[in-house]
């Protein structure tokens, strides 16, 4: 028979990530003491029930026996594992310890092929914390049975994100509305869908590179991404975003889409639209679009 901690052990390894967290373990140990076998071999010294105070105590067995250390690029709660095959991207260690954030902005650019520009920080979002704890409720309330729920919300906790990760500078930011993401091959990296990160080009253009090279981006690359981009831009509820976005893909692309023309009734004359949000308007005006050509 094989000891429950044995066990324990053998399946983060097997998992091979780079870290693990205060849940992980909660999750692995209540699965381990409710299947009682690990890869079809009875367990010993198995607990008769799980709770917080019994996995804080199997991450000390870890902890003694060497297998896990605490990860210094975070507070508490994260732990490095000793025989992983890999350290980790300051990506995917952030995307393992905060469930719900994902990599953005320039940094998804630069993931998806799309710049060669080298962000100097790493740019994550994340939920706004209250948007946070209600996808943690979510999350909780179908990996776990009631029962567990209150146990395991001790062990999945928001915190404080390192102004640096594996050496890396950091940039988080918040959102009220969290994109869909994917998950990047061969690690536990979220991304955001390439379609949104078309839409946040125009939207937050500053931490994009700048607007113009938001508008050189989506000038060479659009083509290639239309149907992601048009459907991302219809979900958007910035109208301003499908005010730019339609004069780049209709009278710079020349995209003809029922879709796009239907983004026309979002159009305001005598607004304040403008294609780049911090410079001053400019005479160049798209009448279709009722948006200054300021860029």
């Amino acid at each position: 028979m094989l000891a429950f901690a044995d066990a324990a052990e053998a399946a983060i390894l097997k998992a091979n990530c780079p870290i693990v967290t205060d849940y992980g373990i909660f999750l692995l140990g209540l699965r381990l003491a409710e299947a009682r076998t690990w890869e079809g071999e009875a367990l010993k010294y198995v607990p008769s029930d799980w709770d917080e105070k019994r996995s804080r105590n199997l991450t000390k067995r870890l902890v003694a026996r060497r297998s896990l250390v605490q990860d210094r690029d975070f507070r508490s709660g994260v732990w490095r594992v000793v025989q992983a095959t890999r350290a980790g991207t300051a990506e995917e260690v952030a995307c393992i310890a905060d469930p719900f954030c994902y990599v953005s902005h320039l940094s998804a650019m630069q993931r998806y092929g799309l710049t060669e520009r080298s962000p100097g920080a790493l740019h994550l979002t994340r939920p706004s914390r209250p948007i946070w704890n209600a996808l943690k409720l979510a999350k909780l309330s179908d990996e776990l049975s009631t029962e567990h729920i209150r146990e395991a919300s001790g062990v999945l906790l928001h915190f404080g994100m390192n102004p640096t990760l594996r050496r890396r500078p950091v940039e988080v930011h918040e959102t009220k509305y969290p994109a869909r993401t994917t998950e990047m091959r061969g690690e536990s990296t979220r991304i955001v869908e390439i379609g949104r990160v078309f839409v946040d080009m125009l939207a937050q253009p500053h931490l994009c590179g700048g607007i113009h090279h938001a508008l050189d981006v989506w000038e060479r690359t659009a083509d290639d991404w239309i149907e992601p981009i048009i459907a991302a831009v219809d979900e958007e509820n910035a109208s301003i975003v499908k005010m730019r976005a339609g004069y780049i893909l209709s009278e710079k692309l020349g995209v003809k889409d029922p879709r796009i023309e239907a983004w026309k009734a979002f159009a305001q004359r005598g607004g304040s639209r403008k294609l780049d949000p911090d410079a001053p308007y400019a005479p160049a005006f798209s009448e279709a679009w009722m948006i200054s050509l300021n860029a």
